[in-house]
């Protein structure tokens, strides 16, 4: 049995004796439906229609059985010789022996070919000889309905002859497929060697032109480029590196970097390109190179060939960051030293982002307690939409300064009233606000203390203005009609009585602005 395994490092020719296969394997669907159908129509002349059903189903069956069950095997190969050597003999035997029969083991034969394996031919060739030697013996002998030849009697010689014959036809067959498959390999190899010549010259003319379009690029470049050997002999020097070192690349090609670089063996760039050597992994730093007093940003990345190297002057930035540093320092004592409560808060997450000492002790929260929290956590509940709806009014608004009064809640619950600035800033590439809260509480209970004492003074001033002038006017038009003579003694008594109750009517107005009066004096 033969199990199909494609060779390592054989893909083209494994590929190709698969489509040879699956080639043959369609052209020999065709034939076997065509011998099957063939059994049929032989089976008319001498109503040999069992022979033809049983014997050609069997053969089917055994092929295509075989096929399916060893799917990854040859075996079906095999078979399928055998199965053409026995349709030779079903033939034969349903034409009663008709010599033109024999030719269909030479047709099986030559179909064979077309799978380019001569050991195709064998399992054949062993029907074939079986199938003669035993039924030439049994006609021989006179054994009723035995059908194989039409002569009267198939001797020892005429055997050997005709199995001499069929052997060699068999045997040239083999020879067809094993040339034919020499020949297809000679060709395949052929191909292939001129194929890996055409790769070998296009991967030439490529490496060519990447040679080329890599000198383009690496000149082109604003990063300065440089490449060392494993011997640190440098062999690429583009024009930034001239410029930035200062050194042509007529000295440096071919050169040993390190010997023009002698006062750099103690610094950082010395020491990271070893590691990145060493390591073979690649390395990021920043350098200073003192003899040109500038700074430098440095990847240097190793490979089998060496090292190479890509940097740039930044100088400036370097300059820049050190301006921004003591920038920030002293926006931090500003922030810090300032006795009004400050913080920063991210606009979108709403954290805490910084804190100054003046919030800190104000609101009771340690620092570490603020960073874990959010602005809505400083907010009563009730407090919590409109700070919702402060932020999204402010986010639609330019200006650079915001005002509004809020509520906060100090860590001990206390409630206080605070006239809250804020800013839109960048912290830390955060887009966030800047808030300055005033703790204006007592202010604001001085205020309501002075308008409330103002609504009473207004009451006391209405008071006077139109109650007390009531009881007082109604004791002068009595006093007039009392001193008039003609008055009768009852008429005097009533009114007097009326005078009484106005004199205590007014008594009891003077007794009330006196307690507001005492109210207001209390308060203030």
């Amino acid at each position: 049995m033969m199990i199909y395994t494609p060779k390592a490092g054989n893909a083209p020719n494994d590929a190709f004796l698969f489509n040879v296969k699956e080639r043959s394997d369609r052209l020999m669907n065709y034939f076997l439906m065509v011998y099957f159908v063939l059994g049929l129509i032989f089976a008319l002349f001498y109503g040999t229609w069992l022979i033809a059903v049983l014997v050609g189903s069997l053969s089917l069956i055994a092929y295509y059985s075989t096929k399916l069950a060893l799917p990854n095997s040859t075996m079906y190969q095999y078979v399928l010789s055998a199965v053409f050597g026995i349709f030779m003999a079903q033939f034969i035997y349903q034409m009663h022996g008709m010599f033109e029969m024999h030719f269909f083991a030479f047709i099986g034969g030559v179909l064979l070919i077309t799978y380019q394996k001569w050991r195709l031919q064998i399992p054949m060739v062993i029907v074939v000889i079986l199938h003669h030697a035993l039924f030439s013996y049994l006609q021989n002998s006179g054994m009723d309905k035995i059908y194989f030849s039409q002569l009267y009697n198939f001797d020892v010689r005429t055997f050997v002859i005709h199995v001499t014959l069929a052997s060699v036809l068999f045997y040239i067959c083999g020879l067809w497929a094993y040339q034919l498959k020499k020949y297809n390999e000679l060709h395949l190899s052929q191909t292939l060697q001129m194929a890996e010549l055409q790769k070998e010259s296009l991967l030439l003319l490529q490496r060519e032109q990447y040679n080329e379009e890599r000198s383009t690029i690496l000149e082109s470049i604003g990063d300065a480029f440089f490449a060392v050997d494993k011997d640190w002999v440098v062999t690429y020097w583009n024009q930034m590196a001239e410029k930035i070192l200062s050194k042509p690349k007529s000295q440096m090609l071919n050169s040993n970097f390190w010997d023009n670089f002698d006062n750099s063996t103690n610094s950082i760039s010395y020491q990271k390109y070893k590691k990145a050597v060493e390591t073979n992994q690649s390395v990021h730093f920043q350098d200073y190179y003192e003899p040109l007093d500038n700074w430098y940003d440095v990847s240097a990345y190793p490979s089998e060939k060496g090292l190479s190297v890509y940097f740039k002057d930044i100088t400036e930035r370097k300059r820049t960051e050190l301006l921004l540093i003591e920038s920030e320092k002293k926006y931090s004592d500003l922030f810090q030293l300032s006795p009004l409560p400050k913080w920063v808060f991210d606009v979108e997450t709403l954290r805490f982002l910084d804190v100054n000492t003046a919030a800190i002790e104000h609101y009771g929260y340690t620092k570490e307690e603020f960073m874990g929290m959010t602005i809505r956590d400083i907010r009563p509940v009730e407090e919590v939409p409109k700070l919702e709806a402060d932020l999204a009014k402010q986010l639609n608004k330019d200006e650079l300064t915001k005002r509004s009064n809020f509520w906060h809640k100090k860590k001990n619950g206390e409630l206080i009233e605070v006239d809250v600035q804020s800013r839109d800033l960048v912290y830390k590439s955060k887009k966030a606000r800047l808030i300055i809260a005033n703790d204006i509480t007592e202010k604001q209970r001085y205020i309501k203390a002075i308008e409330e004492q103002n609504d009473r003074l207004r009451e006391i001033s209405w008071i006077q203005s139109h109650i007390v002038r009531a009881p007082l006017a109604r004791i002068l038009g009595l006093v007039p009609l009392i001193e008039n003579p003609a008055e009768s003694l009852d008429e005097k008594e009533k009114m007097l009585e009326y005078m009484l109750q106005s004199a205590r009517d007014l008594d009891d107005v003077i007794k009330n602005i006196t307690e507001k009066t005492t109210i207001t004096q209390n308060f203030v």
